[in-house]
């Protein structure tokens, strides 16, 4: 992606390479949109009020990433359809769980801005919910993290880093 912003490709870190390929905050936000059913370049450009060279320029980056998909308008030839890839819908959790965290962390007075529902019973969704791989619901406070068979010189190095500092 072009501009100032840092590059993380060569950060050893899924972490790091999931903010590398989505990109910056303009990006969230549209992809944000996309999962609000927003298709097209001119209604991005007019609900974020953001210019066109750099919606130009993440939507690129989007579909060069493989997170949007860019068809041509069957009614108008030359203008774009824009759709979230099945890569683009994995982030559907993530998604929902920044706008949960800033609805509890950051409120609004007078209730959430945004609430998730069930489309089969129409039940609101209270939380997006981490689970093992036996389908048990775990507490996020009850979450470990360890170095995976790809292992990462970055996470070594942060766990280094903070075993020296609690004096491990």
């Amino acid at each position: 992606m072009t501009g100032t912003r840092t590059s993380f490709a060569t950060h050893d870190c899924g972490f790091a390479q999931a903010i590398e390929h989505i990109g910056d905050q303009w990006s969230f936000l549209i992809i944000r949109n996309l999962f609000m059913g927003m298709t097209r370049f001119e209604d991005f450009a007019a609900h974020l009020s953001i210019s066109t060279k750099v919606l130009s320029s993440r939507l690129q980056h989007l579909v060069d990433e493989g997170l949007v998909a860019s068809t041509a308008d069957e009614h108008d030839g030359r203008s774009k359809i824009y759709r979230l890839t099945d890569k683009g819908q994995g982030l559907s959790p993530v998604v929902g769980a920044l706008t949960q965290w800033g609805e509890t962390w950051v409120p609004k007075e007078g209730g959430p801005r945004t609430e998730f529902y069930d489309l089969d019973t129409g039940e609101a969704i209270e939380g997006f919910a981490v689970i093992s791989r036996q389908g048990g619901l775990i507490a996020p406070d009850r979450v470990g993290h360890r170095t995976g068979p790809g292992g990462s010189k970055v996470r070594d190095e942060l766990d280094a880093l903070v075993e020296k500092r609690e004096g491990r």
